[in-house]
């Protein structure tokens, strides 16, 4: 399967669970409101900081060491790795699981300063292991460039995801809030578990698993320092965003109460930032970070087999697309920032935290990308700098910006905006640097911001006739996103900013075709 075809999967299996995420979130909103949906975001920085120790960086290294040894054609060896990985991931995500389940109390009462906070953080620390169990499966895939089962495992595990969220969430909410926001966290070890289902019998079919080479102690001692040589900077990159979203969740909670906001007032500010603005420009980093998983093992094949051409044709349709996808998405989410967030979760006040943190949504995608990128060159040191001083720039700022009463929570999502951007810039700079590929403006900016404007112009014409038509509705937005997205696709056609190769790529006519 080949890098766009990957990508392209992954993208589609991406939008269809955040597509199932978008529409659960107005049920949850409903069921738990802005102070439980805080108590349910407080649970998941720990979780993650967890999961990093235990397993982040392993199944990169996985990928990237399988593709190699599969485009130098040893299979036997890419297995081995495979395997190796799953031992160590076992082990380190059944310890991390049970740390985090014995913590719980300190840290709901220590240090998020909020005693219910025990429950969804006992809820979701089984979801440790299991993800450390799924990540080695995705990685033995992703190695492959094999992209279906990694696609499928995602939207199964979605769907039983917010099954078990929202009808956990509805029995236990008569209990107490806390209760309902653990159930909810508790989704995400029942979609874990469905997701490793499917990916290890799509594992015990393959043909592959079959292993008639001996495995001797040395061997596989090799590769397990293999492994750990390459997850080690990869695991550190990953380790400071949970890093960066727990001192979040103890900073920003803390500084609103400074200026006079009462600790439910604060969680509940917490969770518009977190839980709604910050979901909302995650949104579109499903198109990229499918790109930048499909980026590794590709560009990892390419060095082995020292293509330099190829390695800079994959770079350049990255960036391209990246582009693409992020800087009108990041547009819309200045344009309608209230309505959207009174579509999605009838809290139209998580807008105002959202304007401030819109234009980290462009940063972030282009931090992910290159990220893909740069681990793929073997350069997995350059993403932990860039990630490291995006998250000191981001804690300083919203330690002072959060406690201005005039900026408040916007404070803080100007601070994550801006450590998105530094980020970004420096894996930019160091790409350019390392590769010597010159970044050709025109090609990536000018072309897609003519037609975003386009886009833009669009929208803000529409949308009050689809307000007034749908009698002020909040679902006109929903027509005039629609409207936007064709006005742009088309104005990116006749720009050139998208070839029309690309729109060939997903019209199932073969003999469409035509030259740039």
């Amino acid at each position: 399967m080949s890098f766009l075809r990957g990508a392209l999967v992954l993208t589609l299996a991406g939008l269809c669970s955040k597509i199932i995420g978008a529409l659960y979130r107005v049920p949850l909103s409903y069921l738990l409101g802005a102070e439980g949906i805080g108590l349910y975001q407080m649970a998941y920085p720990f979780y993650s900081l967890a999961f990093v120790l235990a397993a982040a960086g392993i199944p990169i290294a996985v990928a990237k060491l399988s593709a190699e040894e599969i485009a130098h054609g040893r299979h036997h060896v890419a297995r081995l790795i495979f395997r190796a990985a799953l031992a160590l991931l076992a082990l380190t995500g059944f310890c991390f699981s049970l740390l985090l389940y014995l913590l719980a109390p300190v840290l709901a009462t220590k240090i998020l300063g909020d005693p219910r906070a025990l429950y969804p953080l006992r809820a979701i620390a089984p979801a440790v292991f299991l993800i450390a169990i799924q990540v080695a499966l995705r990685g033995y895939f992703q190695g492959r460039q094999k992209m279906v089962p990694i696609g499928g495992s995602q939207v199964v595990e979605q769907l039983v995801r917010v099954v078990t969220m929202l009808g956990l969430a509805y029995a236990l909410r008569p209990r107490g809030l806390e209760y309902a926001a653990a159930g909810a966290t508790f989704g995400t070890v029942t979609g874990a578990l469905a997701g490793n289902l499917l990916l290890g019998a799509l594992y015990l079919r393959s043909p592959q698993t079959v292993d008639r080479h001996p495995t001797g102690a040395k061997e596989m001692g090799a590769i397990l320092a293999d492994i750990v040589r390459l997850a080690l900077p990869i695991t550190l990159g990953a380790f400071i965003m949970p890093v960066m979203d727990t001192v979040d969740a103890v900073i920003v909670p803390m500084r609103l109460q400074v200026i006079g906001f009462s600790v439910r007032q604060a969680t509940a500010l917490y969770g518009q930032l977190s839980g709604m603005a910050v979901s909302l420009i995650l949104f579109p980093t499903v198109i990229t970070a499918a790109f930048a998983f499909s980026l590794i093992p590709a560009i990892s094949e390419a060095v082995a087999l020292e293509r330099e051409d190829l390695v800079s044709r994959l770079v350049g349709e990255a960036l391209g697309v990246t582009v693409l996808v992020a800087l009108p998405a990041t547009v819309g989410l200045y344009l309608l920032p209230a309505e959207i967030c009174q579509l999605l979760f009838q809290t139209p006040e998580a807008g105002a935290p959202l304007i401030f943190l819109a234009f980290g949504c462009f940063f972030l995608c282009l931090q992910q990308t290159t990220t893909g990128i740069l681990q793929g060159l073997g350069r997995a040191s350059v993403p932990v700098q860039s990630i490291f001083l995006g998250a000191c720039c981001n804690a300083v700022l919203n330690y002072y910006l959060t406690a201005i009463p005039a900026l408040n929570i916007k404070g803080a999502a100007l601070g994550t905006g801006i450590g998105f951007t530094v980020a970004a810039l420096f894996n930019l700079r160091a790409l350019g640097s390392l590769t010597g590929i010159r970044f050709r403006l025109r090609y990536l900016l000018f072309r897609p911001l003519l037609a975003t404007l386009g886009m833009a112009a669009a929208v803000k014409a529409a949308y009050p006739w689809f307000w007034t038509r749908t009698g002020g509705s909040s679902l006109a937005v929903l027509p005039a996103i629609l409207l936007g997205g064709v006005v742009y696709l088309l104005l990116a056609l006749l720009t050139g900013a998208v070839p029309w190769r690309y729109l060939a790529f997903f019209i199932p006519f073969r003999g469409f075709r035509r030259r740039d």
